[in-house]
């Protein structure tokens, strides 16, 4: 493996975004699963709809086939902050296998989704004579763990404007792990999924990316973030 895609999958796994890209940069495929889909239980949920209410324990887990999941926690005042987005081909809940304590988040769709739920007692029989789901669903928790690590590092030690500038860092490394090679680079996030997954007032990341843009290191428009110096938003994240 090379520098530069070293260093991207360092990057990669501490967004908030969990999906075919991370499991790919860490030698996981969700292929393994495709020989038990049999044994899960298939539904169709629709945009909009709860997997998970705070207080809820799932009695086993969902794999993601198609669609998005996002977990969010919701704090008296209205803030929001989004912590994971769960993506094709990955483990939805899977930590409610190993504990019966009560969810902490909500668990919303805002993709169509495929959804395959396995209960527990199915997935632990599995793990008895699968080493290679054994391994899928320990990384799968050891990355989500790295990255909450990161948020709370965020949230304790950066200031608003290196936050911002992290998470936009993030997001244009899994662009260029996905092959994109352009200098400027379009990310689809309006103003306030920003401020969700920073747990900010809207205000605050907009104000923060005028500071950006004034500096000619992105520019905005209607959710779209065009990301014009990825280095110097790097430096600045990590200063």
């Amino acid at each position: 493996m090379d520098k530069n895609t070293k260093e991207l999958i360092e990057h990669i796994t501490t967004s908030l975004l969990f999906d075919e890209t991370i499991l790919g940069s860490e030698g996981l495929s969700s292929s393994v699963w495709d020989k038990y889909l049999y044994l899960g239980y298939k539904s169709i949920v629709e945009k909009g709809a709860y997997l998970l209410r705070i207080g809820d324990c799932l009695d086993g887990f969902y794999l993601t086939k198609k669609g998005k999941i996002e977990s969010i926690f919701l704090g008296r005042d209205g803030i929001v902050k989004l912590f994971l987005v769960t993506g094709e081909g990955c483990l939805y809940g899977e930590q409610f296998i190993f504990h019966r304590q009560p969810g902490l988040f909500d668990g919303l769709v805002v993709e169509d989704a495929e959804l395959y739920f396995f209960s527990k007692d199915t997935i632990y029989n599995i793990m008895k004579n699968d080493f290679e789901i054994c391994l899928f669903i320990m990384k799968t928790l050891a990355i989500k763990s790295r990255m909450l690590a990161v948020q709370v590092e965020d949230m304790s030690l950066r200031n608003n404007l290196q936050k911002v500038c992290r998470i936009l860092y993030t997001f244009c490394c899994i662009e260029e792990k996905k092959g994109r090679t352009e200098d400027t680079i379009v990310l689809r996030l309006s103003h306030q999924d920003i401020a969700n997954m920073l747990a900010s007032h809207r205000v605050t990341v907009t104000n923060n990316l005028a500071k950006l843009k004034k500096q000619g290191i992105l520019d905005y428009r209607y959710e779209k973030i065009i990301i014009k110096d990825k280095n110097r938003l790097k430096m600045i994240a990590f200063e």
